[in-house]
């Protein structure tokens, strides 16, 4: 799945899912689309166009998206399903798709592969279907029709497949579903209800080894253009005071602010890897990947899904696996409130070891490999 808007998560499985398959010791070839997201792949790549937001033309949506991310204006529209999220970043725009889909098929003519993996790829589900090669991919209960879905933002799409002689089902989401397996990166106790032909396989990397290490700050990371910046650095500002600790807060303008003895430290990127093991409590968006980052260095999380229907079923899930808390709105008093609560009641988090083993345990993509071996053989 390639986007304008920034979105780590899409870009970082697939890479971890190419990366086991690589060290198994098959070949993979890379799909990516120059949208600022995909950087350094680990495998030889096949270049797919871009959409546009909302289907828009090139000039406007290259301006009109990264304004609305920085205001925090596109955190103002709700999103109940998937397939606005789709329809949101024109992946269900006709023309786009269309587009896609002949390039992929082109290159699934001459190179053959054995399986198509889509990291949430209509495009890449069509293509393969059309020229007969299995198609799996992952998977989560939230992106399911069953759970929420748009069909009326779906028109493009079944004028597309009925063209082409493909069923062409109310909502796009049921397209996603028709893959031969799909690969749930969770557990069951955060994602209860599995689909059919699903298979949980935790963590898609073997989780770092947890090594005793002073816990001496705080980590924010409130996404792209759900909250505004400013909301996220007064977040980091209160939270310095509440916890008594660094802050570092990610996704803004570079800044450094004195908070008493401590300091807030804002960047546009920072090394998880790197703060994650030092964490207290780690606040951020509701995304799956932050999600997975915080249960692997074992750390509270406080969760500010804003008005998206993916996070706030991560949310839920978290707090229901007493693994961190939920704060609705995004109010920096709250959002500090909140993370001060988790480290001063332990019993909140009680939850997190368990969850974490749960998640070790399922296999990871070394699972998602051996179930392909066993399909396609």
């Amino acid at each position: 799945m390639v986007a304008r808007s920034r979105m780590g998560g899409p870009w970082s499985r697939a890479q971890r899912v190419a990366r086991a398959f690589q060290d198994a010791g098959h070949e993979v070839t890379l799909a990516w689309g120059d949208d600022g997201n995909c950087a350094d792949p680990v495998a030889p790549t096949l270049e797919i166009p871009v959409p546009s937001p909302l289907g828009l033309p090139e000039a406007i949506a290259r301006h009109t998206f990264p304004l609305a991310s920085r205001l925090g204006l596109m955190g103002r529209k709700p999103v109940h399903s998937f397939e606005e999220v789709l329809w949101l970043t024109g992946a269900l725009d006709e023309r786009y798709t269309r587009a896609a889909v002949d390039i992929l098929r082109a290159h699934m003519r001459a190179a053959r592969p054995d399986v198509v993996y889509s990291e949430f790829s209509l495009a890449a589900v069509i293509a393969a279907r059309v020229e007969g090669i299995p198609c799996v991919g992952s998977a989560s209960q939230p992106t399911t029709a069953s759970y929420a879905s748009n069909p009326r933002k779906s028109a493009g799409i079944r004028r597309l497949l009925r063209e082409m002689g493909m069923p062409a089902p109310a909502s796009s989401l049921t397209i996603l579903e028709g893959m031969r397996r799909r690969f749930i990166p969770s557990c069951p106790t955060l994602e209860p209800h599995p689909e059919e032909r699903a298979v949980y396989c935790g963590f898609l990397d073997e989780p770092p080894a947890l090594v005793p290490t002073p816990r001496d700050c705080a980590l924010i990371y409130l996404g792209a253009g759900s909250v505004p910046a400013g909301v996220a650095v007064r977040a980091g500002r209160e939270l310095a005071e509440a916890a008594s600790c660094d802050v570092y807060v990610a996704g803004v303008s570079e800044a450094v602010h004195a908070v008493g003895d401590h300091e807030v430290t804002c960047t546009p990127r920072c090394d998880f890897a790197e703060l994650l093991p030092r964490a207290r409590v780690f606040v951020h968006h509701g995304g799956q990947n932050s999600m997975m980052d915080s249960l692997s260095y074992e750390v509270p999380q406080v969760i500010v899904p804003g008005r998206v229907f993916e996070r706030q079923f991560n949310a839920e899930a978290v707090e229901n696996a007493r693994c961190g808390l939920t704060v609705r709105a995004s109010k920096p008093t709250l959002i500090a409130r909140a993370a001060r609560t988790l480290v001063d009641e332990p019993a909140l988090t009680s939850g997190i070891r368990g969850v974490r083993a749960e998640l070790s345990s399922l296999g990871g993509g070394a699972r998602i490999v051996r179930e392909v071996e066993k399909l396609i053989s």
